[in-house]
């Protein structure tokens, strides 16, 4: 059955919300580990930022390494049940159970630094192993569901409204769900992130979460299952997989591609690392006014994708890209004038306390609104570069091409970690306080202004020279489609 708001590609509008909702295989726990992980390995049980910060680089890394291995085996899988869904299915539930662990620690080696580093270690290459099993046979089930310039478009705006719902639920909401304040002994107020049984709370209902999401997103997209047992694949030995990944690097449109993400997504890993340590030392906003913030950040960002449909209509991709790189940039500048200097900011928070919320998630919102429209778009340039690689050669590597877009993602992702973990080290913080120096709060607060969105702006360099628009896309497609006539007549 159709409906009536299906697109050129054939699939249904209802089918690609029903697809989107696999997006909590990998955004619960990418986005609970990326807002909260830092903060609880640190503050809550006192691990230094430098251990917990080279812990999760080293398993984004590893994230990042497996990518290109999963896209080749889920391309070359030959099953009556396709090769998307058999790892759907065991990704989902292998990433519930290991994102449970995430948030449970022993107690008995909390005080150890080196055990729980190794266990920080440990339970987050599970974890990431798992979401690797998952999301690149997911990112390439939607590359085969939608195969439009727009449609594509249209799927990933879509996938990334349910990851900001996704991201309100279990990130903005989370303050005022998980984390709310305590008192500590002298009768002050004590930050729900100091609370160690918060994170216990969390853990368990974003496992259970993720794990009927998944499942779900599962079981409705069943009917694209195609038995793949006859399917023409790459060759499947160790070389070809080295021939394949070198071929896709070399690709000279979607490598631009890639360079370009690789830098934008440093500067939004540090935006994103660092903004939540504003929130608690600099602002010292309370569980509610987090939520506030937060939420609007995670608006703006559905507005950005949302507009991705209008945008896409009236404009190429590059330059689409290219106007919301810069947007976020003025919009960090924005932020550093107006609350970057102590005495700006006492300004503003004497005209009151949601004078000061309000101002605040403003350029927040509108930052993350630009990168609302750099992430989602730049998923469906690599499934147009995916598509006119499959009309060069014959040869279809969806699977291969998501895989390695995901591995630069979870590079850059693993180099801002490391990053944010050595500035906030030298930036002076203190681990296992509930109070960060005022010069300390400050340069954290300054760095998370202006250091990401710069980075971001760096990758205008490369995404610049990226040639694919819909008039070269449809004149791959019709150059296919007359060789297909021509080798059917000559058959005949």
């Amino acid at each position: 059955m159709q409906s009536s708001h299906t697109h050129k590609s054939g699939a249904p509008r209802r089918d690609m919300w029903y697809y989107a909702l696999g997006e909590s295989g990998t955004a619960i726990p990418l986005l609970t580990i990326g807002n909260f992980a830092m903060v609880f390995y640190t503050q809550a049980l006192g691990l230094p930022a430098t251990l917990a910060a080279l812990a999760l680089s080293i398993t984004t890394l590893w994230d990042a390494i497996t990518d290109p291995v999963m896209g080749h085996v889920t391309d070359n899988t030959k099953s009556r049940f396709g090769r998307r869904h058999p790892y759907l299915l065991i990704g989902g539930i292998l990433v519930a159970l290991s994102l449970y662990f995430v948030w449970f620690v022993p107690e008995s080696i909390v005080s150890n630094h080196g055990l729980l580093f190794a266990y920080l270690l440990g339970v987050n290459i599970l974890l990431r192993t798992a979401v690797t099993i998952f999301v690149i046979p997911f990112t390439a089930l939607g590359f085969e569901i939608c195969t439009t310039y727009e449609s594509r478009a249209s799927l990933q705006s879509i996938r990334y409204v349910v990851n900001m719902a996704i991201n309100f639920t279990f990130g903005a909401m989370a303050w005022t769900l998980f984390f709310k304040d305590g008192i500590n002994p002298d009768g002050s107020r004590l930050d729900g992130t100091n609370i160690v049984a918060n994170y216990e709370q969390m853990g368990i209902t974003i496992a259970i979460a993720t794990l009927c999401l998944t499942l779900l997103c599962c079981y409705l997209t069943r009917h694209y299952i195609t038995d793949s047992r006859a399917m023409k694949t790459a060759h499947a030995g160790i070389k070809a997989f080295f021939l394949s990944i070198v071929q896709i690097f070399r690709d000279p449109q979607a490598n631009k591609v890639f360079l370009f993400y690789f830098v934008a997504q440093i500067g939004i890993g540090l935006t994103a690392q660092m903004q939540i340590y504003t929130f608690i030392d600099y602002m010292q906003l309370s569980a509610f006014q987090k939520t506030v913030v937060h939420s609007a950040t995670m608006v703006g960002f559905t507005l950005g994708s949302l507009l991705i449909v209008w945008l896409v209509k009236h404009f190429e991709k590059r330059n689409i890209c290219s106007g919301a790189t810069v947007f976020s940039l003025a919009m960090g500048l924005l932020m550093f004038a107006t609350f970057g200097q102590s005495a700006i900011r006492e300004a503003v928070a004497n005209m009151g306390e949601w004078y000061t919320t309000v101002l605040f998630a403003l350029p927040q919102a509108l930052f993350w609104l630009g990168c609302g429209i750099i992430i989602p778009l730049t998923i469906s340039m690599i499934a147009d570069a995916s598509e006119v690689n499959f009309h060069k050669t014959g040869e279809l590597k969806d699977g291969s091409y998501s895989a390695i877009f995901s591995f630069v993602i979870k590079a850059a992702t693993s180099v801002g970690i490391l990053i944010s973990g050595f500035t906030l080290e030298w930036l002076g913080y203190a681990e296992g306080v509930t109070t960060q120096a005022p010069e300390t709060a400050r340069a954290i607060a300054n760095f998370s202004f202006l250091g990401g969105p710069i980075v971001i702006a760096l990758g205008l360099v490369f995404i610049w020279r990226y040639g694919i628009n819909r008039d070269t896309l449809a004149a791959y497609k019709q150059n296919a489609h007359s060789n297909e006539s021509t080798a059917a007549q000559t058959n005949a």
